[in-house]
């Protein structure tokens, strides 16, 4: 997981208020974050750290929002979140966050 949160960290920034190049290398930084995520199994045994099974939920919809404004930085700044305050390798976050990152950083790439 070290290795996840060293991808993103140079771009976490929620105010997302660098130059634009930064954002774009932000863009990138998220590429290669799906594809050493990727690499990883989803964990086997179910974990709860909220009250809520679908508090992740929140995080998947402000990431999607930064996404969509093109907020790389900021989408960053979500994963980061995500991570922190979710068992980020349970299967139904892993499996969005996939799917997420799929539909709006990399098959925007191809």
């Amino acid at each position: 997981m070290e290795k996840l949160y060293s991808i993103l960290k140079p771009y976490d920034s929620w105010w997302n208020d660098e130059e634009e190049e930064k954002n774009l290398e932000a863009r990138k930084a998220l590429q290669e974050f799906y594809a050493e995520f990727k690499k990883l199994k989803p964990s086997k045994k179910y974990e709860r750290r909220d009250v809520l099974h679908m508090s992740y939920i929140f995080h998947l919809v402000k990431i999607k929002k930064a996404l969509d404004e093109r907020k790389y930085m900021r989408a960053c700044n979500e994963l980061i979140s995500l991570m922190h305050y979710e068992p980020f390798l349970q299967g139904r976050i892993y499996y969005n966050v996939l799917k997420l990152l799929e539909d709006e950083v990399i098959q925007d790439s191809t």
